[in-house]
């Protein structure tokens, strides 16, 4: 599927200029950013080779983005993908943003061949973030996520 983007906007591979800009998306979420240590982060992921990340500009500004990552996964015997992170703007909302990232990256990881592409989202919190998916063709998997405090 194939979905266009809204006139004034841009779609284009992360930049190291664009930490401020995703960093301002990411405080929307809640989540805390100090400044260099997310900057260089930011940077890693951008030049890693087994992710990329897009945005969406309009201008200089960054209203969304999304990061994506793939790698081998021994018991798949192939890539897997996995939408890491995935935020519009607020003020952007609802109008087709997300699911441009997503039909951008889902043909990434086509073109890797992958044989599995999945996303992670808060399961208790995150209702829209689950509908949004559940949208696009994802269906939720009978799995946990486990983390070290």
């Amino acid at each position: 599927m194939r979905i266009k983007l809204p006139r004034g906007l841009e779609l284009r591979r992360a930049r190291p200029g664009d930490a401020a800009g995703v960093g301002a998306l990411v405080a929307q979420l809640g989540h805390a950013t100090d400044g260099r240590g997310f900057a260089e982060t930011f940077t890693q992921v951008i030049r890693h080779p087994e992710a990329a990340v897009f945005v969406v500009a309009e201008g200089v500004r960054v209203v969304a983005y999304l990061a994506v990552s793939h790698r081998p996964q021994i018991h798949l015997g192939g890539r897997v993908a996995t939408i890491d992170e995935l935020v519009v703007d607020a003020t952007y909302r609802r109008r087709g943003l997300g699911a441009f990232l997503l039909d951008h990256a889902l043909e990434l990881a086509r073109g890797l061949a992958c044989v599995r592409i999945e996303a992670a989202t808060a399961r208790a919190s995150d209702d829209d973030a689950r509908a949004f998916y559940a949208a696009q063709g994802f269906v939720e998997a009978d799995a946990v996520r486990l983390r070290q405090p």
